[in-house]
């Protein structure tokens, strides 16, 4: 378990909130389809995902595609979501 990362994501309620939304649904979402859920701007969004990429708790399908990119929770990410909830 990588403890720093834990609490890094507990620190932030945006992300958490964001991670909820990729975690839990069956199939892969859009940064719209995020947006939507987690009711907050594109923008946010946008750069929530960003943020958790970088932090490799989620993954893009289609890294390629410039719109219309696809994200999912990895295993990483769902050992520590585990841990929050």
């Amino acid at each position: 378990m990588d403890w720093e990362l834990y609490a890094w994501l507990k620190r932030g309620n945006r992300r958490r909130d964001v991670l909820r939304v990729i975690a839990s649904s069956n199939t892969p979402l859009t940064v719209n389809e995020i947006k939507t859920k987690v009711k907050i701007a594109i923008a946010q969004a946008s750069f929530t995902v960003k943020e958790l990429l970088d932090k490799k708790m989620i993954e893009c399908l289609n890294p390629k595609d410039k719109i219309g990119r696809i994200y999912r929770i990895t295993r990483e990410g769902k050992g520590i979501w585990q841990q929050l909830s």
